[in-house]
């Protein structure tokens, strides 16, 4: 019973201490369970947004290849300042700065020559670079923000040789 004395002591000497951690944890558990509340709301709308990103990333995948040789690199965004190899290792691009008026600055390695330093491209334009396995084809399809839309593909020297000429 002694025990009992002693408790109901401390509870009459510290009436206000024990009210406000009441009050406290009151208040903390309704934070949780309006944070909770809040966080459902929150990550439908991270759910819907994915779903509209990748809507817009599939939109923007589907840029077709207009090459009638066979493309070493596929259509791809590469960032200003980044460089892409084509499947064969045989040309390396870069691209220097990506312009708002829908250009790009490209640089082009063929066999670890630089064959094109900095020329500037639109969009809808080809630029071609001579390597000893053909010709790379380099078109630019898109420009957005400080991305390209690049694609390229190779025309084999074979394919360039005139057939009637027989050595």
């Amino acid at each position: 019973m002694r025990i009992w004395a002693y408790v109901l002591r401390f509870v009459q000497n510290n009436i206000t201490l024990l009210v406000f951690l009441l009050v406290l944890f009151v208040m903390a558990g309704a934070w949780v369970i309006f944070e909770a509340l809040r966080s459902h709301r929150s990550r439908e709308e991270v759910f819907r947004l994915k779903r509209q990103l990748g809507a817009l990333q599939r939109e923007r995948a589907s840029v077709p290849p207009s090459f009638s040789d066979p493309l070493v690199l596929s259509s791809r965004w590469i960032h200003s300042g980044a460089a892409a190899t084509t499947t064969d290792g045989g040309c390396l691009l870069y691209v220097d700065k990506v312009l708002p008026n829908g250009s790009a600055d490209l640089s082009v390695r063929v066999d670890g020559f630089a064959v094109v330093d900095r020329q500037n491209v639109g969009v809808g334009n080809r630029l071609e670079a001579a390597g000893k396995c053909g010709t790379y084809i380099v078109q630019l399809y898109a420009v957005e923000g400080i991305q390209a839309n690049i694609a390229i593909a190779l025309r084999s020297r074979h394919k360039d040789a005139d057939p009637t000429e027989d050595a």
